[in-house]
């Protein structure tokens, strides 16, 4: 366990498998991965293990001869005979390597052992996922600082010709450095490019799969269709709903959120949490990112990101942004802080 200071001065225990690259552990063979403790991998001494996933487990180790701190992603030695799973970790590696943004988890590079067996060293992150920190409502402020480094990852990405197709609470983390919150979007391993002249994730999965995770999908990739950037926008959309509401929009079993989200929008935050008191422009621009009409919904990252702005500095000029007509009205119900 860790001791981890929250904003308001406190401290909290919190696991220290939960902290750093967002995946806990899981039930898995371990016989595989505990003799790398203090061993010497394609140059890095392990140090610790510090989370795993259905892929692989992350540990903290450093470089011999640089002595850099990274989180070394270590394939499971029993996924080596399938083809398409080490295609789809090399993969991974090629994806995020494009990317360099403070919103963004950072790749070193790919590094091979002597099983075999691929690694990817990648920038530490000293965080804990965003789905930790939801427990609960969040302040809007707060919400909407989150947000906006979200958005500047995303168009970032987007800029790069890739979207994430898997954004969600765990594959966000979030540090406290210089006293406020600073949100790092990871793991792009099921990224897709938008240019379409990178079909690779096709062929590494079958015919017709849906890839994502049902909560935070977009009802068109829900759907199986084509999608772009603007599927990334709804799942952040389904983030900023449920750090405001402390809820997702949708809940059940897998088949029954794909189909409720294919039917209807998400219900208003008065109705899905009684008492709770949202401002309605920053409500409204939640509902703006998970517009199932993709026409209505934001056109880009930049776009969204500049509505947040104003929603924070001049509330007044958001309102027509955001198609809200009668802006006095909606400021007097309440005030953002």
């Amino acid at each position: 366990m860790l001791v981890k200071r929250r904003p308001d001065g406190s401290d909290t225990l919190v696991d220290a498998k939960k902290t750093r690259l967002g995946v806990g552990a899981k039930t898995r063979d371990r016989e595989e991965d505990v003799e790398r403790i203090g061993t010497v991998v394609a140059g890095y001494l392990v140090h610790e293990e510090i989370g795993s996933g259905a892929m692989g487990t992350v540990f903290r180790a450093s470089h011999l001869d640089t002595n850099r701190v990274v989180a070394l992603k270590a394939m499971h030695t029993h996924h080596l005979s399938e083809e398409k799973t080490v295609e789809r970790f090399k993969r991974e590696a090629r994806i995020a390597a494009r990317l360099g943004h403070p919103n963004i988890g950072g790749v070193i590079e790919l590094v091979r052992d002597d099983k075999g067996r691929y690694l990817i060293a990648l920038e530490l992150v000293e965080g804990e996922p965003l789905s930790g920190i939801m427990t609960m409502p969040l302040p809007p402020e707060r919400v909407m600082l989150i947000t906006g480094q979200l958005l500047r990852g995303l168009e970032h990405a987007h800029a790069m010709g890739l979207v994430h197709r898997d954004l969600k609470p765990d594959n966000v983390l979030v540090e406290w450095r210089n006293g406020r919150d600073h949100a790092r979007i990871i793991d792009f391993g099921i990224a897709i490019t938008q240019e379409g002249s990178d079909d690779s994730i096709e062929r590494l999965t079958a015919k017709g799969h849906i890839v994502g995770t049902p909560v935070y999908m977009a009802p068109e990739q829900a759907k199986g269709e084509a999608i772009d950037h603007r599927a990334d926008l709804y799942s952040l959309g389904v983030i900023v709903y449920e750090m405001i509401a402390g809820v997702v929009p949708f809940e059940g079993r897998p088949i029954e959120v794909l189909a409720a989200k294919l039917k209807r929008s998400p219900l208003s935050f008065a109705d899905r949490v009684p008492n709770l008191i949202v401002d309605p422009l920053l409500e409204r621009f939640c509902r703006k990112l998970m517009e199932r009409n993709l026409a209505e919904r934001f056109g880009s990252a930049r776009h969204a990101l500049h509505v947040l702005k104003l929603l924070q500095t001049d509330p007044a000029n958001a309102g027509p942004a955001l198609g809200v007509t009668d802006v006095q009205k909606a400021l007097a119900v309440v005030s953002l802080p």
